[in-house]
């Protein structure tokens, strides 16, 4: 395979980075908002604002942001009775008094503006919420073939930092991990602390497991890997259409176990970016260089700068060996 094309990586970082939902939900709001606002009417055609609402529709179902279930109830129940607003006045202007009407108009209308803020609410603070500011002197790493690379020999983003920051990494990334497989990895770092980080779960999602497993997979490794002398931070998922519930999971898992995230959308850029994959998935030298300096921007930034020690770990039947050493 071969990394694609420009116009393709933009929409897989439109949906999987999460752009694609806020749109959708931007647009909805937005015609909610001109449609009912008091003594207005739209200034466009009906079929324009119909083909509006379908492609608004359709990125929030694709995209939808990461929000409650009684949020998702309280969506329904707006959507509705905004409906049924519109028809009766199209219907008939004269079963109500104006001012019943003008109440309802206004009553709409904040709800459609209070909607649209709640989404954004709820997507703040994974996107700004502090991530750990203290110094950083070992880092511990879990991920799948996007951290551990392809092949044996590959300058993969954990070796980069050892040049660029004054830690230690002990790197237990295997190609082709799993949830489950990842418990094997956190085998191999027992009895070591300080910062984690968790690259995982793509292959889990990408190979179709049924959200309730990933959730319980997650909730089994997080309790696994979390120590009280253990600081984790864990990469949110992009993800594709369709496919909420994996990161709804994560976030629910994350809160429980203490666990920070790194938002979806910086991981996407990191893997939208020109000449960052070889296949769209898997890390080039220059997308290792921009995972790295991502790394490096949420966990190290109080790091000094300088050159670390790099160990990676395996295990070979029952013993636990030391791959491959970098000063």
């Amino acid at each position: 395979m071969e990394e694609p094309g420009a116009l393709i990586r933009g929409v897989i970082f439109f949906f999987a980075g999460g752009d694609a939902g806020i749109t959708g939900a931007v647009g909805i709001a937005t015609i909610a908002l001109l449609g009912l606002h008091p003594g207005t009417l739209f200034p466009v055609r009906r079929s324009f604002v119909v083909i509006a609402i379908v492609v608004s529709v359709l990125l929030i179902v694709c995209g939808t942001p990461i929000v409650p279930f009684w949020f998702q109830i309280a969506t329904l129940l707006w959507l509705i009775a905004m409906s049924r607003y519109v028809a009766m006045r199209k219907v008939d202007v004269r079963t109500a008094s104006e001012h019943k009407k003008s109440n309802v108009q206004h009553v709409l209308f904040l709800a459609s503006f209070g909607w649209l803020a709640a989404i954004v609410l709820f997507e703040l603070p994974i996107h700004f919420r502090a991530l750990p500011s203290d110094h950083v002197t070992q880092l511990l790493v879990i991920g799948d073939s996007v951290t551990a690379g392809l092949n044996d020999g590959e300058d993969t983003w954990p070796i980069q930092l050892t040049r660029a920051v004054a830690i230690n990494v002990v790197d237990a990334s295997q190609p082709g991990a799993t949830l489950r497989s990842a418990r094997k990895q956190n085998e191999l770092l027992e009895g070591r602390s300080g910062h984690i980080v968790l690259e995982i779960g793509g292959n889990d999602m990408l190979e179709g497991l049924p959200v309730a497993r990933f959730e319980s997979e997650l909730d089994s490794l997080l309790s696994e890997v979390t120590q009280p002398d253990r600081t984790i931070v864990m990469f949110e998922l992009p993800l594709p259409p369709f496919c909420t519930g994996y990161g709804a999971a994560q976030r629910k898992q994350a809160a429980r176990h203490g666990v920070f995230l790194v938002p979806k959308r910086r991981f996407a850029q990191v893997l939208t970016t020109s000449g960052a994959t070889v296949d769209g998935i898997h890390l080039s030298m220059r997308g290792q260089t921009s995972m790295m300096s991502l790394v490096r921007s949420f966990v190290c930034a109080r790091s000094p700068s300088g050159c670390g020690n790099y160990q990676r770990l395996e295990r070979t039947s029952n013993a636990i060996l030391p791959k491959g050493r970098v000063s």
